[in-house]
């Protein structure tokens, strides 16, 4: 991962090495003084797209600039990130190192190319999603969901519960009536589903299974369900 603090000291030794302020820096890039000033003090980092201009004013690099190699970063700051991709492979952990500094686009991209991987990797069948889950904060809604969903169709149902707070939720709920329908637990990700939902799942299942069937969702069924089902009893 990107240290900001790093990167933040780096900026300010390079602008003092030009003998530049922080206010000439800034007007020279057309944008605040208050944005240089919170770089280098490490609370942010450059945008990937002002990186280029970042390297041509200091005479450096980019990789010096963020004091670590990364060609996906340097490509993705340079316009040309779809060109690396088709020439390397990009692993899940260089993709979420670089993510902070990523633009959504960009990270949907990679995330794309190395989906494939990530499913067949052996990291994912014996332990989970591994560097895959650092990237889950900077995937799109949609791509998360139909990630969710193709877990879901390969039964790697205990996975879900890993990536459960970011998938939308109508996909997580039919997810979990397909996993209902199969007879298989939904405790990891009844947390993220609606009570309407919860509602609906309880009573299927204890029409068609009585009281003790509902032991592991129980926690979660709204008061008033649980209490028409105790009139029942």
């Amino acid at each position: 991962m990107f240290d900001m603090k790093n990167v933040g000291f780096k900026i300010s030794e390079l602008r003092k090495q030009q003998n530049m302020t922080q206010m000439e820096l800034a007007d020279r890039m057309g944008i605040s003084f208050q944005a240089v000033s919170n770089w280098e003090r490490g609370s942010s980092m450059p945008d990937i797209s002002k990186l280029p201009e970042l390297a041509q004013i200091f005479h450096v690099t980019i990789d010096e600039i963020l004091s670590e190699k990364s060609g996906l970063v340097e490509s993705a700051a340079k316009d040309n990130l779809g060109e690396y991709l088709e020439d390397n492979t990009v692993t899940l952990k260089e993709a979420t190192d670089a993510a902070p500094i990523l633009k959504p686009e960009q990270i949907n991209m990679i995330f794309d190319r190395v989906e494939r991987e990530m499913m067949n990797s052996q990291e994912m069948q014996d332990v989970g999603f591994g560097d895959g889950l650092g990237l889950m904060p900077f995937l799109s809604a949609d791509t998360i969901s139909g990630l969710a969903r193709k877990v879901a169709d390969a039964g790697s149902y205990k996975k879900l519960f890993e990536i459960a707070p970011f998938v939308k939720r109508n996909v997580l709920e039919q997810i979990a009536r397909d996993m209902e329908a199969e007879r298989k637990s939904i405790s990891d990700i009844v947390p993220f589903i609606s009570d309407a939902v919860i509602e609906e799942l309880a009573w299927n299942r204890y029409r068609a299974e009585g009281l003790y069937s509902l032991d592991d969702i129980m926690p979660f069924i709204p008061q008033e369900t649980l209490q028409e089902i105790a009139k029942k009893e």
